[in-house]
């Protein structure tokens, strides 16, 4: 493993080992020879070698699940309990990050499973300050990270939708219509009929990836448009 360098510094020099009881101040950073930047952390139950954690203001840590907010940091060892300390990536090329299946070269996001990075936009879950380098191989890629981060508000729904007519027919009987796109979030899509806006959730029209379902036909030569991001 990585060698550190830097800063004249009273610590170990491997990166993969964990330590069972705190050797080094709690938050400290330190390099390698080829400039890929390292904290020391606080660990937490069932942590691989590999695995996204997000870490407090006490650089406590929690195996990056949806919805996580904080800096993010990439586990250098099996640092699997909350009395064990180690060292993990915050800078860098990293070849040792788990992840779902993934190609190279996209934006990473949190992962359904804890502790892993994914490739599909998810509103919200944009892993900020990370792209992979590689597609993974065994739920394991290299990635570049730059003091990466989550912060719950952004991430997905990249793109929009203006003033777009849903696909299906208006003739007083149908009630389904169809989108270009499934709106990411859901709740960013906007829908007029007749220039009035409707509600989702079951009060005009629900709404199930891109498919709307209106409760009532809207009326032949009715005008729909929708606005949406995805």
């Amino acid at each position: 493993m990585a060698e550190l360098t830097g800063h004249p510094q009273v610590l170990h020099s491997n990166t993969s080992i964990v330590d069972s009881s705190q050797i080094a101040r709690l938050g400290l950073r330190s390099v390698d020879r080829s400039g890929n930047e390292y904290i020391y952390l606080k660990g937490v139950g069932s942590t691989v070698a590999g695995d996204w954690v997000v870490y407090d203001e006490d650089y406590a840590t929690t195996r990056l699940v949806a919805g996580e907010v904080g800096p993010v940091a990439i586990a250098m060892a099996a640092v699997d309990s909350t009395d064990k300390f180690g060292w993990y990536q915050i800078f860098g090329v990293n070849t040792i990050a788990r992840t779902d299946t993934i190609s190279a070269d996209q934006s990473l996001y949190i992962d359904d499973t804890a502790g892993r990075a994914d490739d599909l936009g998810v509103a919200g879950d944009l892993i900020i300050g990370a792209y992979s380098m590689s597609a993974s191989s065994a739920n394991v890629a290299t990635v570049h990270i730059s003091y990466p981060s989550v912060s719950n508000d952004i991430g997905g729904g990249g793109q929009f939708a203006d003033n777009e007519t849903p696909s299906g027919a208006i003739n007083g009987t149908n009630v389904t219509f169809t989108l270009a796109n499934t709106p990411n979030p859901a709740a960013s899509l906007i829908l007029q009929l007749n220039g009035s806006i409707q509600t989702s959730g079951g009060v005009d029209f629900t709404l199930s990836a891109a498919t709307i379902t209106f409760e009532l036909a809207p009326l032949t030569n009715s005008i729909l448009r929708a606005w949406y991001r995805f």
